[in-house]
């Protein structure tokens, strides 16, 4: 088992694909998505609609130590725009 980072993000659906598109060009090719996502923030209550546009998405991923910053920094100009999170953890486990 190796020391890896666990990524977690939360942005609205329909920043989705944009989101994806950036994360494909930092090298990150597996991930899992959850959808349908609600909470508050400081862009106010998220909800659950029927055309998905206004709920979140909940991306979570694994990166090498060192790699989330890079995420981050190219993640950042949507997350400030749009609002979300970006969590990082450290997680013992096999990166596949």
């Amino acid at each position: 088992m190796n020391t890896i980072k666990r990524i977690e993000i939360v942005v609205p659906a329909i920043e989705l694909k944009p989101v994806l598109k950036r994360l494909e060009n930092n090298g990150v090719k597996k991930y899992s998505i959850i959808r349908h996502v609600v909470g508050r923030g400081e862009f106010g209550e998220s909800t659950d609609d029927l055309d998905d546009q206004l709920s979140g998405v909940y991306i979570l991923m694994t990166c090498a130590i060192g790699e989330e910053e890079s995420l981050y920094l190219d993640l950042k100009p949507i997350l400030e725009k749009f609002g979300g999170m970006f969590l990082v953890s450290d997680a013992v486990g096999y990166r596949y």
